[in-house]
């Protein structure tokens, strides 16, 4: 009997034993864990009676308090990542000190180094960068917007088959960012149908008082696999639009429920909370401050605003950073989306601005690719942290015989009819990763706005002696002006090429250098001038023509082709000549010369913007004897010879 009593005992003290405590995990650095907890009490609601909070500590002893989650039956759940390395510690708090499966659990998890390529996971989630100006991973690797719009897409009515195929399509187009709704809908009544995912509604209860998890079971699939492609889940907690005010519907607290909630389920992942879809305002503002104190990361937060351009809270420190919303239409709402996103960016403090919503492609059949490809380079080039783009069908999850809006009761808002498989496949969409894939090969994140190196209408960033991108907008049907670059640094070094921003064509330039005017031994005579002639009549004895006659006056030597003239009883070593021409004629300076038949040339050449040394022998071309590129000059050049035996000028009309 002694025994057995001993026996029992030992079985006892192992089961409190692992009532407090928990297996040991591993995962990698800032991949997500999950760790499950179950209550030893049956409750009404356990939604609203339990609050449960676990604090990790990790192997630098930094603290880290993360929210749990309801996940249905008796069962808790905690998200975690981390990019540090080593053994994590964490201890269960429940407002219910007297449950011992909730309160009091303690445990560790092994962080081990990321062996895949995801950027998300490899480089850590997003947070404001430095400059204050973009986005960067937590290891500070810069971090480039490009957000598309998906509102809707957690609805039912998207399928998961039909999900994956557009995360694959615009993970392949280099999206990086998707704007999502998960809670109350733009454009719907509250709790219709329309809701709905394949776990149902989000909650039960007009006042979020009742969560249902299997809706949220089903939304974390769909975040998951948007991470696995390498995009950031945007996630926007309700909308606050006058017809679909999620406040005036639920109530502050209820939504402060609603983000808490949000916040354990998806803070361990690399997401970027929006507070709210068209939201202004205090309740709004003191919505955002909650989320910000239980985040246990400092992302990036904002509010998606209204279309005044202005930052949608009463106090700043809420956010930080600032999305716009600059209204629907065509190419003349494009054009009038830049002032606002310049206004944004010359807000202080500064915080990284960007235009969240604009005008979709092919909403109510307007803006397409050249109104996406406009609002793109344009706020890129001034300022913008990145850029979220939109498309009918999509934003709405349109499907066939749903088009996803449901204004009153009975009553549907047709925007489009437009499929989001159509909408998918709108070429803007194509034509913004194209720009985007350009930008990322040069250092965009350190760009800034200058509108002073181009001319009206163009707009100019980069970085002075090292980098410039300049977008020339359409200006219209056979114009052939150009592109204007001004203020090139002297003695800064550059590649020049056009880039076709709808396929993505190169047209390379030359590599050219400016030259220092200063440089007065290179671009001006240091010695005394023994001959100059500005060609002031027809009858100047100094030159002779060899060939075709020439004809000076008005300042210029005229002539034709196959042309030569030198300066006569003028001959001397180590000199300097130069010649005022225009750069669209075939000119040239000799360098050498014996007669007509027997001399060398330096050769000006407007159609190969090169200089090329001839040598003329007994009448004949032989081959060049050097080439020096020049790239794309002005309409007027001065061109200068050095150490000639005997000066002459040859060539074309001017």
């Amino acid at each position: 009997m002694m025994n057995l009593s001993t026996l029992v005992v030992l079985v006892l003290a192992f089961g409190l034993a692992c009532a407090c405590s928990a297996e040991v995990k591993k995962t990698q650095a800032n991949t997500v864990s999950e760790i499950s907890f179950t209550s030893k009490k049956v409750r009404l609601n356990p939604f609203i009676d339990v609050t449960l909070d676990v604090e990790f500590s990790d192997p630098k002893g930094k603290k880290t308090v993360a929210p749990a989650f309801w996940a249905g039956g008796n069962v808790w759940k905690v998200r975690y990542s981390s990019p540090v390395i080593g053994v994590h510690k964490y201890r269960t708090i429940c407002i219910d000190t007297h449950d011992s499966g909730l309160h009091g659990i303690s445990g560790s998890l092994t962080i081990e180094p990321f062996s895949g390529s995801n950027p998300l996971y490899k480089h850590g989630m997003l947070r404001v960068a430095e400059d204050k100006r973009h986005f960067a991973h937590a290891d500070g690797t810069p971090f480039f917007w490009l957000g598309d719009t998906w509102w809707k897409c957690l609805a039912k009515r998207m399928d998961w088959a039909g999900f994956k195929e557009l995360a694959d399509d615009r993970a392949k187009k280099g999206f990086s960012v998707v704007q999502i709704v998960c809670g109350a809908y733009p454009d719907e009544l509250a709790f219709q149908q329309m809701w709905e995912n394949e776990g149902g509604k989000p909650y039960l209860s007009a006042d979020f008082n009742q969560v249902n998890p299997a809706y949220f079971d089903y939304a974390d699939r769909r975040f998951a696999y948007l991470v696995d492609k390498g995009i950031v889940p945007a996630i926007v907690g309700g909308w606050g639009r006058g017809d679909c005010d999620a406040i005036a519907t639920v109530g502050l607290e209820g939504m402060k429920r609603h983000w808490r909630y949000l916040v354990a389920r998806y803070w361990a992942y690399p997401t970027v909370w929006i507070v709210g879809g068209e939201s202004r305002g205090p309740q709004w503002t003191e919505l955002a401050k909650m989320i910000r104190a239980i985040d246990p990361v400092d992302r990036p937060i904002t509010l998606h605003p209204d279309q005044s351009g202005r930052l949608s809270v009463t106090d700043e420190s809420a956010v930080n950073f600032d999305m716009l919303q600059t209204g629907h239409g065509d190419m003349s709402a494009a054009i009038g989306a830049i002032p606002k996103l310049k206004e944004a960016y010359d807000r202080k403090p500064a915080m990284p601005a960007l235009i969240g919503e604009f005008c979709y492609e092919g909403h109510m059949q307007s803006a397409f690719q050249d109104v996406e490809r406009y609002v793109f380079w344009a706020s890129l080039n001034s300022g913008a942290a990145g850029l979220t783009y939109g498309a009918a069908g999509v934003w709405h999850a349109s499907v066939e015989g749903d088009p996803g809006v449901q204004s009153a009761p009975g009553v549907n808002r047709v925007y489009d009819y437009t499929t989001w498989r159509e909408g998918m496949a709108y070429p803007g969409s194509t034509q913004l990763g194209i720009g985007k894939k350009l930008l990322k090969t040069l250092p965009w994140q350190r760009f800034a706005p200058h509108p002073e190196w181009a001319a009206d209408g163009c707009f100019a960033a980069g970085i002075p002696g090292e980098a410039r991108v300049i977008y020339m907008p359409k200006k219209g049907v056979y114009n052939w002006s150009g592109t204007v670059v001004n203020g090139l640094e002297p003695g800064a070094t550059y590649q020049a090429y056009f880039f076709d921003p709808v396929r993505g064509t190169r047209f390379d330039l030359e590599t050219f250098t400016v030259a220092d005017s200063s440089q007065s031994e290179v671009f001006s005579h240091t010695k005394k001038i023994l001959f100059a002639d500005r060609f002031s009549t027809s009858a100047n004895n100094s030159w002779q023509d060899i060939g075709k006659p020439t004809k000076r006056e008005n300042g210029e030597m005229r002539c034709g082709q196959n042309t030569l003239s030198v300066v006569r009883d003028l001959k001397t070593l180590d000199v300097t000549a130069s010649v005022d021409t225009t750069s669209g004629a075939e000119a040239g300076i000799v360098l050498r010369f014996h007669d007509k038949d027997n001399y060398v040339v330096a050769l000006y050449s407007p159609v190969f913007h090169s200089i090329y040394i001839h040598d003329r022998r007994n009448g004949q071309w032989g081959d060049r004897l050097g080439e020096v590129p020049v790239g794309n000059l002005g309409p007027n050049i001065h061109a200068i010879g050095h150490d000639m035996r005997r000066m002459g000028g040859c060539g074309a009309a001017r």
